[in-house]
C-alpha cells in the first residue's frame, strides 16, 4: 500500500486529504474482505440496531476472553468467535504459514489488549466532567448567577446551555452514545490485540497493512466472522451480518434479526431517570457551592441615595418535594426538548408544543414507554445526519414549564 503520511497533529486540510487517499488506496484484498470505516461511513456499527435506534448491550451477555494478561471482555458469541480465531492463526503459525512474527505487531500471536467497554462507567465520567466544564461555569457567570433562586430558574439556564452547547457537547446518555466522546469498543462486538495511535497512518500502514502477514491475517479473520476496522487495523469486529458470525450467533439462540432485541437495551427509554437524578444532584451542587444571591437595591436616606446589597438564600429541595413538584410530563417535556436540541431538529415553536402535547397525550392514555418510543421516533436521524458537513442549521424553538 502506499504510503500516506497523515497523523493527528497534520494540518486539517492535509490531514482530510491524505487520509481519503489511505481509504483509498487500502488493499481489498484476494478476497475483497469486509472492512469498517468508524472515521467516516460506519460511525453507528454496532451502536444503532437496525431500525436506527441507539443501544448498548447488557453486560449478562458479556464472556470474558481468554488472556495471559488483563481481563476482558465481549459478547458470548463474540468471545467464542475470537477463541477460534486465535486457534486457526496459531495453528498456521505451527504450519509455516507466517514469516516472522517476532518483532512486528502480531509477535503477542492475538493476545487481547482491549474488549467491551462500559457506557455506563464512562458516561459517569463524562456527566460529572460535564457539569465542572460547562454547567457550572455557565450557571455561576456573573450575568445569570443572581437570577437562579429556585430549580424554575435553575432549569431555564439548563436549557439556555442546552441551547447552545448540545450539538457539540451532548448531554444525554443516548446522544453520548453516538458521539465523539465514546469508543466504538461499547458494543461489546469488538476486540483488539495491540496498543497502537489510531491517528498515525505511516505506522499503521508500515506495521500491518504492509506487513508480509496482513492478507493472510486478514482472511482467517474473515473465516471466524470478523471484519478488520480500517483505520485500527489491530481491531477486529464481529460482523453480526455474516455467514460465519451468524453461525456463532446461532449457538447462542440469536441471529442477526433478533441479537438487538435480546443482547442490547434501547438507550432512549432510559433516559428520563438518568436526567431526574443529574439535574437534582447538579441543582444541589450549584446550592452548595453559591448558597445565596446577593441584589442591590437603591435606597434614600438623608436626602441621599444609598446602594443597599441583601443577601437571599437559595431555595433547597428534598426529593419528596422534588417527586411531588415535577411530574412525568414535566419530565416528558423537557426530555424532549434536550433530544430534539442534541439531533437538531429544524423546529419552530409550534412543531415543539405540538410534538410536546402528543407525547404528553401518550404518557397520559397509553403510558410512560409509548410516549418515549414516540419521541424516540420524532427526533431520530437518519444515518447520513450523523455525517453533517453543511452548516448547522437550528430549529428556534425554547422550553417553558407548563404548570399541571
Amino acid at each position: 500500500m502506499k504510503l500516506s503520511t497523515a497523523t493527528n497533529d497534520s494540518p486539517t486540510r492535509q490531514a482530510f486529504m491524505q487520509r481519503q487517499e489511505y481509504a483509498n488506496n487500502y488493499p481489498a484484498g484476494i478476497r475483497n474482505h469486509r472492512k469498517i470505516d468508524f472515521w467516516y461511513n460506519e460511525i453507528l456499527f454496532g451502536r444503532v440496531d437496525q431500525e436506527g435506534n441507539i443501544v448498548y448491550p447488557s453486560e449478562a451477555f458479556l464472556k470474558q476472553l481468554d488472556s495471559g494478561e488483563g481481563t476482558y471482555f465481549v459478547l458470548d458469541f463474540v468471545a467464542s468467535a475470537y477463541q477460534a480465531f486465535r486457534d486457526s492463526m496459531l495453528a498456521q503459525e505451527s504450519q509455516n504459514h507466517f514469516i516472522n512474527l517476532d518483532g512486528t505487531p502480531f509477535e503477542d500471536r492475538f493476545e487481547p489488549t482491549k474488549g467491551w467497554i462500559s457506557i455506563n462507567t464512562n458516561y459517569d465520567v463524562y456527566i460529572r466532567d460535564y457539569y465542572e466544564s460547562f454547567l457550572l461555569p455557565f450557571l455561576a457567570d456573573p450575568s445569570r448567577e443572581g437570577e437562579i433562586i429556585n430549580f424554575d430558574d435553575f432549569i431555564v439556564a439548563f436549557t439556555r446551555l442546552i441551547d447552545r452547547t448540545s450539538l457539540a457537547a451532548p448531554f444525554t446518555k443516548t446522544e453520548y452514545i453516538v458521539s465523539k466522546y465514546s469508543s466504538p469498543l461499547v458494543s461489546g462486538l469488538m476486540v483488539e490485540f495491540a496498543e497502537k495511535a489510531h491517528g498515525d497512518d505511516p505506522k499503521k500502514i508500515l506495521d500491518f497493512v504492509n506487513n508480509i502477514n496482513f492478507e493472510l491475517y486478514r482472511e482467517i479473520a474473515s473465516q471466524h466472522g470478523f471484519a478488520v476496522d480500517l483505520n485500527a487495523p489491530w481491531r477486529l469486529i464481529a460482523d453480526v451480518g455474516s455467514v460465519v458470525m451468524g453461525k456463532a450467533m446461532a449457538q447462542q439462540g440469536v441471529d442477526l434479526n433478533s441479537v438487538f432485541d435480546t443482547y442490547y437495551y434501547q438507550s432512549s427509554l432510559f433516559d428520563i431517570p438518568n436526567l431526574k437524578i443529574h439535574l437534582y444532584n447538579f441543582y444541589n451542587s450549584f446550592v452548595r457551592a453559591f448558597p445565596t444571591t446577593r441584589s442591590s437595591t437603591v435606597a434614600m436616606k438623608n436626602g441621599q441615595s444609598m446602594s443597599l446589597t441583601s443577601a437571599r438564600p437559595r431555595v433547597i429541595m428534598s426529593e419528596d418535594e422534588y417527586g411531588r413538584r415535577y411530574t412525568n410530563a414535566f419530565w416528558m417535556r423537557l426530555y424532549l426538548y434536550i433530544r430534539a436540541q442534541e439531533t437538531n431538529r429544524d423546529w419552530d415553536q409550534y412543531k415543539f408544543d405540538h410534538t410536546a402535547r402528543r407525547a404528553v397525550d401518550f404518557l397520559k392514555y397509553s403510558g410512560e414507554m409509548p410516549a418515549l418510543k414516540f419521541i424516540n421516533k420524532e427526533v431520530k436521524r437518519a444515518p447520513g445526519e450523523y455525517l453533517q458537513t453543511e452548516e448547522y442549521r437550528r430549529g428556534v424553538f425554547g422550553f417553558k414549564r407548563k404548570r399541571e
